[in-house]
């Protein structure tokens, strides 16, 4: 496993205007791989813009509106013993692995699953969540992450991260990136796909 590097192919619903969309996407891979390496889960929410949402394919209730929420279903799960991969306080780096690319315009990526998932975010529809995404210049990245338990076999999550620029102009040197959205497309046991959606393989 190594570290995060630069790809070629890249993609957010509108280029932010003035930027190099390669720096842009570097700049989100480091900051995931900051996210997943603080060992506290309130110290994650910094990562977060305070409108962070989230939605559940798998699980349309698992959804959230806000930043509070995300937390504290990360909180409820980790006080309740279950592992999630990337977030868990205790890592095995040996165990744990997880990939990341800019989500690919030429495979139809820019989605959000269904009217019905979104509602449960207190979001109108799925076109008036790509309106939002569009003017708001968000910039998404495909996540794999899981973790190896010899007991259950390991536990794979498929996420779509969304990106937004925040305190500052989109497109300028103020302001700063975080997360807007998660869209959870996948969370369960290992299926034997993890790793393939990435360049390599990254702890």
């Amino acid at each position: 496993m190594s570290t995060p590097t630069s790809t070629s192919s890249s993609f957010s619903p509108t280029p932010p205007s003035g930027s190099d969309i390669n720096t842009i996407t570097n700049h989100l891979k480091t900051l995931y791989a900051s996210y997943r390496a603080t060992p506290s889960i309130p110290g994650k929410a910094v990562f977060f813009s305070k409108e962070c949402m989230q939605i559940c394919a798998p699980q349309p209730s698992y959804a959230a509106s806000g930043r509070e929420t995300i937390i504290s279903y990360l909180e409820a799960a980790s006080n309740s013993g279950v592992s999630i991969p990337g977030v868990s306080e205790k890592k095995d780096p040996k165990r744990e692995g997880y990939t990341i690319r800019p989500l690919r315009l030429a495979e139809d990526e820019f989605t959000f699953e269904t009217d019905e998932v979104v509602a449960h975010a207190g979001v109108e529809s799925v076109d008036a969540l790509k309106e939002r995404a569009l003017r708001e210049q968000w910039v998404g990245m495909r996540v794999d992450l899981w973790f190896e338990d010899e007991s259950e076999g390991g536990m794979l999550c498929k996420v779509q991260y969304w990106w937004r620029k925040e305190d500052g102009t989109v497109g300028e040197g103020e302001g700063r990136w975080v997360q807007i959205l998660h869209d959870i497309m996948y969370m369960g046991l290992r299926d034997g796909t993890e790793g393939t959606e990435g360049d390599e393989v990254l702890q």
